[in-house]
């Protein structure tokens, strides 16, 4: 479940359900060249006045002439189902390449999304690339290392359209400064959107007016409502079998709650095993190790010994929280912006009567609290070094970006995105990049609608989603979700208060594994898990994180922190 939900983020909301059930960086030349952006559904816009150069094999309107051929190779979703003869090479992505662009591209291999990497790495491996791909960013770094990549710097300054710059910079230039290596563009960044998976605090509300509490305007409201979860019999069984926090063995859902102490650990669980902050002198410290996460430790050590936390945590993974949430065990969790409608959902779907409200994260003292978010890239669009026309996948990704986001014609959304039977035909895609806060942006569009009862601005997908809202407030409840989502007050509203006020720690390391993070990883995680872990069962005191830290930097956290500094320098 932790790669699909890392994954969700960067899909569009009307397809979560469906797939959940599936170097040294420098600025880059990002100077903008004159360009006309077109607004007309499911056309591309493309550059103004382009030199001769710029056009050899090119007809006036940017169509290659004779057409071109570029292989690749692809990750193959499970919610994609090929119909009237189509195939991962011939649909209508292909097709539209082909016709607009006269760009023809090949599929050499496409595998399950999950053995994808591993594909890649045994082609790198046999020296035989395809044209372009998506690479990870250690594939990327290898690939530049080895100087078997296109350097796009001019061709991105000259051929890249507005639209395409603003998608690729929404959240500024962080993305393609991860993509620079020694001031060359050596790849094109897949941009998602990470800053709205910052996590929210999600309280059961009718457990709220069951036991007359007020909702929580600050973290001591948190542990009051906590505390009265666990101890006053919430779902009155007469039990004390209720608990007031989720939390799992990986600490997956208490991102959150740290963030409320302004700690910012990395995880032993994920791609964010580290993550680095700036220090008073301006270089860069793991937050795993600073004091704000002690404070953070010590509480949830109260919370334990209190019984307001699972005393079975330790065992139990965000599947198994899941089902006791889903159960009626547990009062308050940490989670994404798409929790209401997994795992919330399947908890309303059990029992109508429970309700859940989400709530922006609370900060421990006058600081407002603010969330640790990634780098919103997940890989790299590259080139091998030598293509011709290396250019060819800014025009694929300009179209990508105007069928996608930009056109209101339904017709277009059925044919490009989804069809009317679920059938996620917007994955045929052949490169594309998410833009940053797009649910955000989709969400003001739907309460607009919902609020003037006109329609007419919204796109294919959001009308979908403004009917399922109104059938919510008909009575169908199994919709509950989507309203809690995108309705005035909703999970979105929150992510966008996020925005409006910049309430994000983003992690300063931009660039694949340091070769003595890869090598001293193993024994950097198994330290911090175990130590924190011991911390909040009460095995070990509070002070052991001081021990803790000595020991991180001993068995290796020095030598990575010289390395990323290292890094650092030659980014700035």
């Amino acid at each position: 479940m932790k790669r699909r939900s890392r994954r969700l983020i960067g899909f569009t909301l009307a397809a979560i359900l469906l797939v959940l059930t599936a170097c040294s960086n420098n600025k880059g030349n990002n100077a903008q060249s004159p360009v006309q952006s077109s607004e007309a559904s499911g056309t591309a816009s493309t550059p103004s006045s382009p030199t001769a150069s710029e056009t050899n094999g090119m007809n006036a309107d940017g169509k290659y002439d004779p057409p071109i051929t570029l292989t690749t190779v692809k990750p193959q979703e499970i919610t994609v189902k090929f119909t009237d003869g189509d195939s991962m090479e011939n649909n209508v992505w292909t097709r539209a390449y082909e016709e607009k662009y006269g760009i023809k591209v090949k599929t050499l291999w496409s595998v399950d999304p999950s053995q994808y990497a591993q594909k890649m790495n045994l082609t790198i491996v046999s020296g035989e690339i395809p044209d372009f791909f998506r690479a990870t960013a250690t594939q990327f770094k290898q690939l530049a290392d080895a100087d078997l990549l296109a350097d796009l710097t001019d061709v991105y300054a000259k051929q890249a359209t507005d639209s395409v710059k603003s998608l690729l910079t929404e959240e500024g230039n962080l993305a393609l400064d991860s993509a620079t290596i020694d001031g060359k563009l050596m790849g094109i960044p897949f941009t998602t959107p990470s800053r709205e998976g910052a996590q929210a605090l999600y309280v059961r509300t009718d457990w709220l007016k069951k036991l007359n509490l007020p909702e929580p305007k600050t973290m001591e409201d948190v542990y009051k409502i906590s505390e009265a979860f666990t101890t006053q019999d919430p779902d009155n069984n007469g039990k004390q079998d209720t608990y007031g926090l989720a939390v799992d063995k990986d600490f997956i859902l208490l991102t959150g709650f740290f963030n409320s102490f302004h700690a910012y650990p990395g995880s032993f669980a994920s791609n964010l095993v580290n993550f680095f902050l700036k220090d008073s002198s301006g270089n860069l410290t793991s937050g795993t190790i600073q004091p704000e996460v002690k404070a953070a430790l010590g509480k949830l050590q109260q919370l334990f010994k209190a019984k307001q936390i699972d005393p079975e945590f330790g065992a139990k993974d965000t599947t198994k929280v899941y089902e006791m949430i889903s159960n009626g065990k547990i009062g308050m969790m940490y989670g994404p912006y798409y929790t209401p409608l997994f795992p919330l959902q399947g908890g309303k779907d059990k029992d109508p009567s429970m309700e859940w409200k989400a709530f922006p994260i609370f900060s421990v003292d006058s600081t407002p609290a603010k969330s640790q978010t990634v780098l919103g890239v997940d890989g790299y669009w590259v080139v091998k070094k030598g293509v011709e026309h290396p250019e060819a996948i800014l025009k694929m990704l300009d179209f990508w970006n105007e069928t996608f986001y930009k056109n209101t014609s339904d017709e277009i959304q059925r044919k490009f995105n989804s069809s009317e039977d679920g059938n996620q035909i917007w994955l045929l895609n052949n490169i594309a990049a998410y833009k940053a806060f797009k649910n955000v942006d989709e969400s003001r569009r739907i309460i607009a609608a919902l609020d003037s009862k006109d329609t007419s601005k919204l796109n294919a997908e959001e009308k979908g989603v403004y009917e399922k809202i109104l059938k919510f407030q008909k009575g169908d409840q199994t919709n509950w979700g989507w309203a809690q989502i995108f309705s005035k007050g909703g999970t979105m509203s929150i992510s966008d208060y996020y925005r409006q006020n910049d309430l994000y720690v983003t992690d300063e390391f931009t660039t694949a594994p340091l070769d003595s993070m890869v090598e001293k990883q193993p024994v950097l995680t198994k330290l911090h898990a175990e130590t924190f872990t011991k911390i909040i069962l009460g095995l070990a005191p509070v002070d052991e994180f001081d021990n803790f830290t000595k020991k991180w930097l001993e068995l290796g956290g020095s030598e990575v922190l010289a390395d990323v500094n290292k890094w650092y320098k030659t980014k700035k």
